[in-house]
């Protein structure tokens, strides 16, 4: 398997072969569709047993390391639109994962706490991830995992850079 570590080539070539006429299944976005469909699909089953779906994971990691901050940090840590957040620390007050209770100074900030039961599921979710990583990661050097985290991270960047385009 040959790697191109310049995007940009990767980016023209792709670009060539789909004006060229080349089939779908060699679309990036196709692929890139695949591979998160199987990575959700894949953390879906491995959550089960925690009772979490793969969404709810984002906040129980970003509480266990930054307890009580506030709604409005929460969905930006997590980039996520307000009124999501709001449905989602809804649901996982429901069961017991998150606390919600107003700032002492400011009582117009909502501050969102983790409980003892989230905290547990959030200990027991790392091991849930590790494992995905694994399957994830089979038969990948270490170089390979570091340019594809690279290539992912550039990716983000770009399209966050398109958003404020």
């Amino acid at each position: 398997m040959t790697f191109l570590v310049n995007t940009n080539n990767i980016t023209v070539r792709h670009l060539t072969n789909l004006k060229r006429g080349r089939k779908m299944e060699n679309c990036t976005q196709l692929l890139i569709h695949q591979v998160l469909h199987l990575y959700l699909q894949r953390s879906i089953h491995l959550l089960r047993d925690l009772k979490i779906h793969p969404g709810q994971c984002g906040m129980l990691w970003v509480l266990n390391k930054h307890d009580g901050v506030s709604q409005k940090e929460l969905a930006e840590k997590m980039r996520i639109t307000p009124p999501s957040i709001t449905v989602m620390i809804r649901k996982m007050e429901a069961e017991d994962l998150i606390e919600k209770h107003q700032d002492e100074k400011d009582q117009r900030i909502a501050r969102i706490y983790i409980t003892e039961k989230g905290r547990k599921i959030a200990e027991n979710m790392d091991d849930a991830l590790h494992q995905l990583e694994k399957e994830a990661f089979a038969n990948m050097s270490e170089q390979e995992i570091m340019l594809l985290h690279r290539l992912l991270l550039q990716m983000k960047e770009n399209l966050i850079k398109g958003e404020k385009d």
